[in-house]
């Protein structure tokens, strides 16, 4: 009894998801479009040094002699400030 209805479920899912295809659109023929004049040529890309881009590591030395426990905060605060300035 339960397989029967198991299969008479799975018969009705199966019915209920059926697609149809709606018939395809009847075929316009249409003019081309003009073309579109073309945009003007765009700068070219810097070219980046990737060697000589200073990292983490050129600031360590500078920054150990500028922030001390006593100063920490006012210069958080201020790279806080100098971050949502831009």
């Amino acid at each position: 009894m339960i397989r029967n209805a198991h299969f008479a479920l799975v018969l009705i899912l199966c019915a209920a998801c059926k697609k149809e295809e709606p018939p395809p659109p009847e075929t316009q023929i249409v003019a081309p479009a003009p073309e579109a004049p073309k945009p003007a040529a765009a700068p070219a890309a810097a070219a980046v040094d990737v060697e000589n881009l200073p990292v983490e590591e050129d600031f360590e030395a500078e920054a150990e002699k500028e922030v001390t426990a006593s100063n920490l905060n006012q210069k958080l605060d201020a790279l806080e400030r100098e971050i949502s300035a831009e």
